[in-house]
């Protein structure tokens, strides 16, 4: 048995977390092993100085008053924050119908004006279409109506 597995097994068997048949071969273990027996002995000492020295912290008023403030504390936290939350929200409901308004808008200036030097309007039929070409983009583009 390894050394790491003999010494997670002391600690399950001095928690008191071994079935049976693991808690005698610990047990006939211990008998054979003098470093066993110190950290078995070591283990149980830790354990009765951590429940004799854990501080008590004594509440000034009762579990259930202690505990009504602090889901109270909780539920004004809540409330505050749905209340920021909320200007936010706006913000974005405008945003999401602003976006694509100014999409639309910079693609009808995009068409409308005519880059000087870089291409011009050619062929426009009264009724049909619509021709651009660029020189320096090497674009054509035909709307039809």
């Amino acid at each position: 048995m390894k050394t790491t597995d003999l010494t997670l097994d002391l600690q399950a068997y001095v928690d008191g977390e071994l079935d049976a048949s693991r808690k005698a071969d610990v047990e006939r273990a211990l008998q054979s092993d003098v470093e066993a027996q110190q950290l078995v002995a070591g283990l149980r000492e830790l354990g009765r100085l951590v429940r004799e020295n854990e501080p008590v912290h004594p509440l000034p008023v009762s579990k259930e008053f202690y505990w009504s403030q602090i889901q109270r504390r909780i539920e004004t936290a809540e409330r505050q924050q749905a209340t920021a939350a909320r200007p936010a929200r706006s913000a974005l409901h405008w945003l999401r119908w602003l976006v694509p308004a100014l999409g639309v808008a910079a693609v009808a200036v995009v068409v409308s004006i005519q880059r000087p030097g870089g291409g011009a309007l050619a062929g426009v039929d009264a009724d049909e279409s619509l021709t651009f070409h660029s020189d320096a983009d090497g674009v054509t583009i035909h709307w039809i109506n």
